[in-house]
């Protein structure tokens, strides 16, 4: 599936389908947003700024993994801290070079919070540059919050690990993945959080 990251900023709509194993098409008069939001029915959300504060909160304390013979792991790896009906908390841990690539949050309102090292992505802001994507470092003691319509990539492209802290809300149910073809997003495929390997 391609979306015209231009159609969605005429329309006022994210570039961020939530896609469903059916895959169905996307409607061309934005109507397509409107059906994920009632697929999310009347759950409840917390705001961007909250989330931030929430992410900021549950940093303290957050540490950097040690693997059993004393050094960090050299995978990504991560935990969920905590979870209700109206947000959930994960800890991430990325090694040099880890990476999460291109993709959404399901329809979930977000923010992270870096406890340790520095983390980089590359995000699309709706609205804003006719839909080019910008880049930006999050040091440790940093972070950012963003609506259900955000679209970024996260790497760890320090000479240490890196370690995070991540809220969202509601509990995501999916992630979109997505590649990058001139003006346009791709949908590659969607994680469900059903599925047995599903990561935040």
């Amino acid at each position: 599936m391609t979306v015209s990251i231009d159609a969605a900023l005429e329309i006022g709509a994210p570039v961020t389908p939530d896609v469903p194993p059916a895959g169905p098409s996307l409607a061309a008069d934005g109507t397509w947003w409107a059906d994920l939001r009632a697929g999310l029915g009347s759950r409840p959300s917390l705001s961007p700024v909250t989330l931030l504060d929430v992410a900021r909160e549950f940093a303290v304390g957050a540490s950097a993994p040690v693997g059993p013979d004393g050094r960090p792991p050299t995978e990504r790896t991560y935990d969920l801290l905590h979870s209700n009906d109206l947000f959930e908390v994960w800890v991430i841990h990325w090694p040099q070079g880890g990476h999460l690539e291109l993709h959404d949050h399901g329809g979930s309102s977000g923010a992270f919070w870096v406890v340790d090292g520095t983390l980089e992505e590359c995000h699309f802001r709706p609205g804003r540059d006719h839909g080019r994507f910008a880049h930006r470092c999050h040091a440790a003691s940093s972070g950012v919050g963003f609506d259900a319509r955000y679209v970024h990539d996260v790497v760890n492209g320090g000479q240490t690990p890196a370690t995070s802290v991540h809220a969202y809300s509601p509990p995501m149910t999916s992630m979109n993945f997505y590649r990058c073809e001139g003006a346009s997003l791709v949908a590659e495929r969607t994680d469900y959080r059903m599925d047995a390997a599903w990561t935040p």
